[in-house]
Parts: structure tokens; sequence; C-alpha cells
């Protein structure tokens, strides 16, 4: 039966690393999950782990739709050119900076999700190069999330395992989270130099007052991120603070967006999620100090970018123990940068970018993401 179990989970993710975005592939690895379960693997634990990410992936989605609609979006991506003043390479780092921002206010998905339409309308409207900037987006919210307790559910699992607090948390991950959006950010930057070199437009014209329809948007996305910080502090869940209060202003918006529901994303990650559980696989030992802490975080970086970093947060849940749990959320949120098929934030923003989205560059990412596990790991134990 265990035989019969790694050939689905091997068929599995073959499919999913050929063609991460298509529907077909979804349907197929639907499948194999489904012959999964009949051989006697639980779909129960799936449900549970995916349910709260497709609700909130959900209520992030039709949030950015209603930015987008009320011209928030279009707004932003004026201020972002006028601060420019037509530079590319300025552009560049606002948009990086912009993205870690959102990163840790609403973890690295929902910054994903809000800021591709901004990425669509600088291209359409002031000529910026769409690939370094998606690439960098992409880049700085995955390595960035590790940073701050919000940053990334992980983070969240991390903290409730070896009963931190977020200052200690924050204490520990914080500079290894932002040496790695750096180097992201920075090694992105030197590969699409010659694309950030070239002038893009400049916008001249003076700002118009915020619409009715804008100030609604922007107090819902920040009361949506005071939610999600605040919700750890009285015990409740931060994606179910986060959904709530979008929801709430969804039913307060004049103009309600219809409810994005990412279904073919959740299908493949519930398939992976019932396949890889179903495997019982058990960490080797790993030997003490720097070297496992390494070995730990390049081992969990390998399988996110090989499967994808939800269903290796699960079985890396059972790591979380000591400093061994920071290695593992630097190699979860970090190494899944290796593939598109590593990161949900990866997968999302692709998806939302459409034909723009550029071609994932494996030859480029994984040699980065290798480099900046090992950074962020080496910077982590220095600190311990």
């Amino acid at each position: 039966m265990l035989i019969g179990r790694v050939i689905l989970a091997v068929l599995a993710v073959a499919l999913l690393a050929g063609r991460p975005r298509s529907a077909a592939t979804a349907a197929l690895v639907a499948a194999l999950a489904g012959a999964d379960v009949a051989l006697g693997a639980s779909a129960g634990s799936a449900v549970s782990v995916l349910a709260p990410l497709v609700a909130f992936l959900s209520a992030a989605l039709t949030l950015a739709r209603l930015a987008e609609r009320s011209g928030l979006a279009e707004r932003t991506a004026w201020v972002l050119a006028v601060g420019a003043r037509g530079s590319t390479l300025s552009l560049y780092g606002s948009v990086c900076a912009l993205c870690a921002v959102l990163t840790a206010a609403v973890s690295l998905d929902a910054a994903v999700v809000l800021m591709v339409p901004v990425l669509l309308v600088l291209a359409d409207r002031y000529a910026a190069p769409m690939r370094p900037l998606f690439l960098g987006v992409v880049a700085v919210a995955n390595a960035a999330s590790i940073a701050v307790p919000l940053g990334n559910p992980t983070n969240l699992v991390l903290i409730d395992r070896l009963d931190l607090s977020p200052a200690t948390f924050v204490a520990h991950m914080l500079p290894a989270g932002l040496l790695a959006a750096a180097l992201c950010a920075g090694a992105v930057a030197l590969g699409e130099r010659r694309a950030l070199t070239a002038a893009c437009r400049w916008p001249h014209r003076q700002p118009t007052p915020l619409s009715g329809a804008e100030w609604h948007a922007a107090l819902s996305l920040s009361a949506a991120a005071v939610a999600a910080w605040g919700a750890p502090l009285v015990g409740i869940a931060p994606w179910w603070a986060f959904t709530s209060t979008v929801a709430a202003a969804l039913a307060l918006a004049r103009r309600r967006p219809q409810l994005i529901i990412p279904w073919r994303i959740a299908t493949q990650l519930g398939a992976l999620l019932i396949i890889i559980a179903s495997l019982g696989l058990r960490a080797p030992p790993l030997p003490h100090g720097l070297l496992g802490l390494l070995a730990l975080a390049a081992g969990i970086g390998a399988a996110s970018a090989l499967v994808n970093n939800l269903p290796v947060s699960v079985w890396a849940a059972t790591l979380l123990v000591g400093p061994a749990g920071y290695a593992a959320s630097i190699g979860l949120a970090v190494g899944s940068l290796a593939t598109p098929q590593g990161s949900v934030a990866t997968l999302i923003a692709t998806d939302l970018a459409g034909a723009t989205a550029a071609p994932f560059p494996i030859r480029q990412f994984a040699p980065l993401a290798a480099l900046a596990v090992i950074a962020a790991t080496l910077l982590l134990w220095a600190g311990l």
C-alpha cells in the first residue's frame, strides 16, 4: 500500500511541477487524491488545514477587487509613478518596499493579491516593465514573510507551538527576514538591470481628492490589517479576524464585488495535503548547532519548492521545537521561491497577472532561494 501511495505522490508532484496553472492538472491531482482516500487516506485533516486558508484567500481576493474597482489601485500606482520621477529603478524600489509593508500588515498572500492590480496599472499607464516588478513582488513577499508573526501563517503555528511572545519572534526573525528580502530584491534587480534602466512615464496631473469608494476600500483594508494583527492578542486566529472584517466591509459597500474563490488552487492544495499526509513521513536525525539548522532549512526549503509549502508545513509542524522551528519557517517561506508551484502566494500572483505574468525563471530563482535560505539561517544562528 505504501508503494502505491508513493507512486500517487510522485505523479501528483510531477503533474503540478509541469503545469501548475492548469485546471486539467488540478482535476487529475484531485483524482489521485481520491484514489489515495480509497486506499485508506484521511481527508479530514486536509479540510481542517485548507478551510481557513481558502476563506482567507477568498476574502483577500475579493477585497483586492473592491480596491481595484474603487480606483484605489489606480491611485496607488499613480503615487508610485509620481515618486519614481521617471526612474524605473526607483519605481522598482518603491514597489518592493510597499510589498514588504503589506506583507507585514496582512500576510504575504494578501500582499501579492493587493500588489498585482497595482503592477498592471503601472505597466499599462506608465510603461513600467512588468517582469521585474512582478518578480520583485513575488520574491519580496515570500522572503519578508518570515520577519513578523502575521507575515506567514506558519509563523503563527511556530509561536503557538513554542509558546513565544510576538516580541520574541520578531527579535529572532526580523533581521533574517529583512536580509532575505533585501537579497531577493537586489538579485532580481541585478538580473533585470537592463529593463530597470529604461525610463517610465512620469505623470504630472494634480491629485484629486479620494472618492467615497476609495475611502471605503482604504478603511476596509486598514481595518482588516488591524483586526488580523490584534486577533492573536485575544486568542483568535488572524485569518478568521481578517475574513470577518472583510465580510463586514463588503456588506457595507455600495457596489459589492463578486466573491472570488480560488477553486483551482484550493483543489490542488487539498489533494496534495491528502497525498503527502498519507505517506507518514518522518524527519531524519540532524546534527546539532549551525549545521543542523542549515540542513533543516535547506531540506524543508527543497521539499517546499518541489511540492508546495502548505502541505510541507503540516509535516514540518512536528519539527517546531526550539531553534529548529525558526529554521523550518525560513525553509518554508524562502526556500519555496525556487519554483512556480512552491508557494501559495506565487500561484495566486501568477493567476492574477494572467498573460502578463513573467515566465517563472527557475534557473534564476533556485540559486537565489538557496542563497537567501543560507544567509537568513546564518543570521538567525548568530542571534540565538
